[in-house]
């Protein structure tokens, strides 16, 4: 007589369903585990950090560009038209004010929806911006489409490339932030002198429409990778979740974003113009801020990998007070092309480093599960910042000398940098006040 089976599990078919809809593909499920990131195989979290290093050189990388460009445009141009010139100063900004003014949204909607689409969408809306530019001619048409429409999408690709690889790591969860926004420097350490080639063999407008080709093909190929070990599908957009506004350290760190925001892109636009200014040429000024790029890739890993020995906390202030003494005490003297080294691989290093500690002194301060967002939210608030860069720093170049006022503009950006470390130092003294502690 065959034994009788009975069947112990006394779930539903609708409970096994949900369960099993629980086993993560893709980037969509729950964290079935304490490390959820073992369902998948290994070279899945390296796979990861190549796809966003690639879009984060892409996006940011053109951004840290525009200064060759803005060059070539305010030099041949529009070089008889001062008003015209002018209104150049703020397509850059634009695109840093777009940037980050979307990292709210962007960094919700990658968690709840997914990753790989939504930086797929920002990839499209960045070769639209590049390509409707490349048929404009005058500067607000480029305002419009370069500065406004590209910004979108480098907004909707930053902020969850900046967070998906540290969600695939613990205790290297430094490095491999650094690697990935590493992306940016190497991004514009290639880009900056092909923008530089480019305007001057074919013209800005080819220069372009090139920009637009490669953005659409090596994106949407670095999109594929782009993936975290589980989503939490049982959040929706309509329950966002405002609690991290009253926590003091989520509004001190959202200065310090701030504050960096309004500082970073400074010497990268204005540096060109000061080199120019000396007797410079372009091609050594474009070579100074590839210069600049290598450093700061270099780190963003270092400061990262730093992070992880020495404490996030710690290297951030660091970072940022070196950036500080760059402007302050190094710029001002930058006016030869050695100087001019010193000048690019001190602050590329220490401020390029920023954008690593940034989202990861967020994970220490507010965990892991909504860093994307979270992030998204600094960045929001930040988008500010950006106002306070370069329009306010152009205003003093062109105050007080007529386009001479160079001392002015430094100090103001050490000034901004300064400002950031104090509220750096503000959230480390909320985990310890010994100068020593690892935090």
């Amino acid at each position: 007589m065959p034994a009788l089976e009975i069947d112990t599990d006394f779930r539903s078919e609708k409970d096994i369903s949900k369960t099993e809809a629980q086993t993560p593909v893709e980037d969509v499920g729950v964290p079935p585990s304490d490390d959820p990131t073992k369902a998948f195989p290994k070279h899945t979290r390296y796979s990861v950090i190549a796809g966003c290093f690639v879009l984060q050189g892409l996006s940011c990388g053109l951004v840290h560009s525009w200064g060759v460009q803005q060059r070539y445009l305010a030099s041949n141009v529009y070089a008889d038209s001062p008003h015209k010139v002018k209104t150049l100063s703020y397509i850059g900004t634009l695109m840093f004010f777009s940037l980050y003014f979307w990292g709210m949204l962007a960094g919700w909607v990658a968690e709840v929806w997914s990753f790989r689409k939504l930086c797929f969408i920002g990839v499209v809306i960045m070769a639209i911006g590049q390509l409707t530019a490349s048929f404009c001619n005058e500067p607000w048409q480029l305002c419009l489409t370069e500065g406004i429409v590209f910004g979108i999408g480098i907004g909707l690709v930053f902020s969850p490339t900046c967070t998906a690889p540290a969600r695939w790591f613990t205790t290297h969860r430094g490095l491999a932030t650094g690697i990935t926004v590493a992306g940016v420097g190497v991004g514009g350490l290639v880009i900056a002198p092909l923008t530089d080639y480019l305007v001057r063999e074919v013209g800005v407008k080819w220069s372009l429409r090139v920009a637009a080709i490669y953005i659409i093909v090596l994106g949407s190929v670095a999109c594929f990778f782009v993936r975290v070990p589980f989503q939490d599908k049982t959040r929706t957009l309509k329950s966002f979740d405002w609690a991290a506004f009253n926590d003091r350290r989520f509004a001190v760190h959202s200065c310090m974003v701030f504050f960096v925001t309004a500082a970073y892109i400074i010497p990268y636009s204005f540096l060109p113009t000061f080199w120019a200014a000396h007797g410079i040429s372009s091609q050594t000024s474009s070579v100074l801020i590839a210069v600049a790029n290598v450093a700061s890739s270099v780190g963003r890993i270092a400061l990262g990998l730093g992070a992880d020995h020495f404490g996030v906390l710690n290297s951030l202030v660091m970072s940022l007070g070196i950036s500080a003494i760059a402007c302050l005490l190094i710029w001002p003297f930058a006016t030869s092309v050695g100087v001019g080294v010193v000048m690019a691989l001190v602050y590329g290093f220490t401020a390029g480093g920023c954008w690593t500690l940034a989202p990861l002194a967020a994970a220490k301060l507010f965990g892991i599960e909504k860093l994307s967002s979270n992030t998204g939210i600094f960045y929001t608030i930040s988008a500010v910042g950006a106002w306070l860069g370069t329009p306010v720093t152009n205003a003093l170049l062109n105050g007080p000398g007529h386009g001479t006022n160079f001392i002015g503009m430094s100090v103001y950006n050490g000034v901004l940098w300064v400002a950031a470390m104090i509220f750096a130092i503000v959230n480390r003294a909320s985990y310890s006040r010994t100068v020593l502690d690892r935090v």
